[in-house]
């Protein structure tokens, strides 16, 4: 059974994280999507189909009171409840990354 995606064997491994990424890997991250999904967690690898994420808060919207900027303003301010160790997630579904100290708080 495999643990997660398999890195692409067109990237070679030390080639792998799109140059856009490599400064956020080490960094808690806010991972938007499309879908009714948002993901809090530490960048711990990227390549161009998969981020892998540790430390995970993955938040379903649909289900929650909050809006993604009020959870994201939320996390900013009390922390990263996480409820996954490690997470896959899609590049096809991401809509944006950024860091959580760059959240403005207000």
């Amino acid at each position: 059974m495999s643990s997660g995606p398999q890195p692409s064997p067109l990237w070679p491994a030390s080639d792998r994280t799109p140059a856009a990424l490599r400064e956020l890997l080490g960094t808690l991250v806010i991972v938007d999507t499309d879908a009714a999904f948002i993901y809090l967690g530490r960048l711990e690898g990227a390549d161009p189909e998969f981020l892998r994420l540790e430390e995970v808060d993955a938040h379903e919207i649909s289900k929650a009171s909050l809006s993604k900027e009020r959870y994201v303003h939320e996390a900013r301010n009390i922390g990263v409840r996480s409820n996954r160790k490690c997470t896959w997630v899609n590049m096809a579904r991401v809509i944006s990354i950024s860091r959580l100290e760059d959240v403005v708080v207000f």
